[in-house]
């Protein structure tokens, strides 16, 4: 759509230059020339805004770089194209004869009055310039109107995967304690085989099993898309997974069926960080306490790996002393542990032995410590010092009890780190609500602080680049603009025309339910360079009308948007046409890594084409009337002065 764009304003420029009497082949020239400077800015525009990207680093220069040099390439293909190949074409296919117009070109006799789009044009530009306060005040509430429902709906800031399923279906992950044979896990498993065989909406599960881990994936038939039938399935075998202790199963439901579509509910990571491993503890503790409170918060863990593939959980076994007990039997916390610890590993103290001069190291094991269970130990018999003592067993005078723990301890920059992990069953909107509210609530002694994120989404590095790329983009555009119009003012009325394109952006998003991705922020970027050359040559054409023909301000304002109204409306209709393929055929808003950068162009586009023709010259009229009125004083003055 961009490659044609240059094409159809010089081929328009010079049609409506024939269709007023000029030869075929001044019409061509002088339609081509007229358009010349705007059209290399508008162009420029859209090339500038990619040169910021060469600063990209990572992974963003990997994936944007290619993108910024074949869209500049081709677009400096098509500027050459439309300046040599259209008007010599323009001027031979228009080389017939054609009735010569009699009315002035914008009178209400004009043929470019018949076309219904210039009449509503027509209406609407004559309102604006009448009540240029009320259009931008409009305008203004549109864009504050649509940035609040993209503000509190839409999902920002995540980076589109794989794992934004099309399919609804079913994952439920079985993970056994170190040392489970297959034969255990393989007979796990069966259990949830045997659950889901007997469910009739259920079109196919396949089945994954290795010695700690198994996996099954349930799949549904299209007629269930969209529907609760999924997500019950789903609450079913959760909680059929409850009857089973030891092994840790996970039941996840991924697709357009579960939360609204895109994947399974979002998984939320808060960091801790502290010099004082106490200490983050113990907030990590009262973390949970609190997101425990929600009712969408499930398996909250706050001992979880740093990273997503090292959280594997582990568990140790806490043996607590009923103290005034060991006083009645004559033991003491250090008979209990030794004991205890012979029972457990197996050890009764490490001495040599010499035989034939040889020393020789030597241990005394209890039969059987290998596969010791808690049951057993509860049952171990312990006996205190004297010949008075009785053996008394340890459940008498102690209870064992799992606790979760660390399986590792990570540092950054010599502070503590806490990773502490959670599953909310909800929008992701109202998850990121409820995740502020606890972390805002949170009093941290000095020293301390806790990072929160969300997984698969982007990092503090990549937002800023990104934000960076656009502050600069935006700024060499206004360079460009200022170059162009040899006025300062100006470029802020083509500038304007970026929120006029961002409420098309906000509402398109919101509608499609799309979530605003890495690619959507590189499509803003991009749209930033593409929306402005329609208001640079709407600006560029009003001011040809007022300083080379001499016509009033208001007239001009007027004469000029409504011949530009068929260039605009042409050139916006094929560039959101071209982009239309990317969206059409997906079957879900996040179907493909194309979607958030196609809605991004799509929905500024449509909105700043409209606007554009509306609140632009009321903007440009507001800018521009004081100067005008500058102007008249001093024309009046130098026609008074005495010769």
């Amino acid at each position: 759509g961009l490659i044609v764009d240059n094409a159809i304003v010089v081929l328009e420029n010079v049609y409506r230059r024939r269709n007023r009497g000029e030869a075929a082949e001044i019409a061509a020239e002088k339609g081509a020339r007229e358009v010349l400077l705007p059209i290399l800015a508008s162009t420029l525009t859209t090339l500038i805004v990619f040169i910021p990207f060469v600063y990209m680093q990572g992974e963003l220069r990997i994936y944007y770089i290619p993108l910024a040099i074949v869209v500049g390439i081709s677009l400096l293909a098509s500027l050459a194209v439309a300046f040599s190949f259209i008007p010599a074409l323009a001027s031979r296919v228009l080389a017939r004869p054609v009735r010569r117009q009699v009315t002035a070109p914008n009178s209400a006799g004009s043929p470019e009055r018949r076309f219904i789009y210039v009449r509503v044009y027509s209406a609407l530009v004559g309102f604006s310039v009448r009540h240029p306060w009320v259009t931008v005040a409009l305008a203004v509430g549109m864009f504050y109107g649509s940035w609040r429902l993209f503000d509190d709906y839409v999902n920002r800031g995540v980076l589109w995967g794989p794992w934004f399923g099309n399919d609804s279906y079913i994952a439920i992950q079985i993970t056994q304690p170190r040392g489970a044979e297959l034969e255990s896990t393989d007979q796990l498993i069966r259990h949830f085989e045997e659950r889901i065989a007997t469910m009739p909406e259920v079109e196919r599960f396949t089945t994954q099993v290795r010695d700690q881990f198994a996996y099954i994936r349930v799949t549904f038939p299209d007629s269930l898309e969209n529907t609760g039938i999924p997500e019950a399935i789903k609450e079913q075998l959760l909680a059929y997974s409850f009857q089973f202790g030891g092994p840790e199963v996970r039941v996840y439901g991924y697709g357009p069926s579960f939360y609204g579509g895109g994947g399974a509910p979002p998984n939320y990571r808060l960091q801790v960080l502290g010099y004082n491993y106490l200490t983050v503890r113990e907030i990590a503790l009262d973390l949970k306490q609190r997101l425990e409170r929600f009712s969408r918060v499930r398996d909250v863990n706050i001992n979880a790996g740093g990273q997503w593939w090292r959280s594997e959980r582990m568990t140790e076994y806490v043996v607590e002393l009923d103290r005034p007990r060991l006083g009645m039997h004559q033991l003491t916390a250090r008979d209990v542990v030794d004991q205890v610890q012979v029972s457990v590993m197996g050890r009764s103290g490490s001495t040599t032995l010499r035989i034939n001069g040889d020393e020789i190291l030597f241990d005394v094991k209890f039969g059987g410590f290998r596969s010791l269970d808690v049951l057993e130990l509860q049952e171990l018999l312990l006996v205190g010092e004297g010949d008075a003592a009785e053996g008394v067993r340890l459940g008498d005078i102690a209870t064992v009890t799992p606790r979760e723990v660390l399986n590792q301890i990570d540092r950054e920059n010599q502070q503590y780190e806490r990773a502490i992990r959670y599953e909310f069953r909800g929008p992701r909107k109202l998850g990121d609500r409820v995740r502020d509210a606890v972390v805002d609530a949170t009093e941290l002694p000095d020293g301390y602080k806790i990072i929160s994120s969300q997984e698969w989404s982007w990092s503090a590095d990549q937002e800023e680049q990104i934000y960076a790329v656009l502050a600069v983009s935006i700024a060499l555009i206004f360079m460009v603009t200022a170059a162009l119009f040899e006025s300062v003012r100006l470029p802020f009325t083509v500038l304007l025309t970026v929120p006029m394109a961002l409420i098309g952006v906000f509402l398109m998003f919101f509608y499609t339910g799309a979530s605003f991705t890495r690619e959507a922020y590189i499509g803003v970027i991009m749209m930033g360079g593409v929306v402005v050359n329609n208001a640079i040559l709407l600006v560029d054409h009003i001011n040809q009308l007022r300083f080379t023909q001499g016509k009033p301000l208001t007239a001009a304002v007027v004469e000029g948007t409504l011949e530009r109204v068929r260039p605009i409306l042409m050139t916006g209709a094929t560039t959101i046409f071209g982009l239309l393929p990317l969206v059409m055929f997906s079957e879900t808003s996040d179907a493909n890594i194309w979607n958030a950068l196609a809605y991004a162009l799509i929905g500024g586009l449509a909105s700043s084409t409209l606007l554009v023709l509306t609140v632009t010259p009321a903007v440009y009229l507001l800018f521009e009337s004081g100067a005008e009125r500058r102007r008249m004083r001093t024309g009046r003055a130098a026609g008074l002065a005495p010769a």
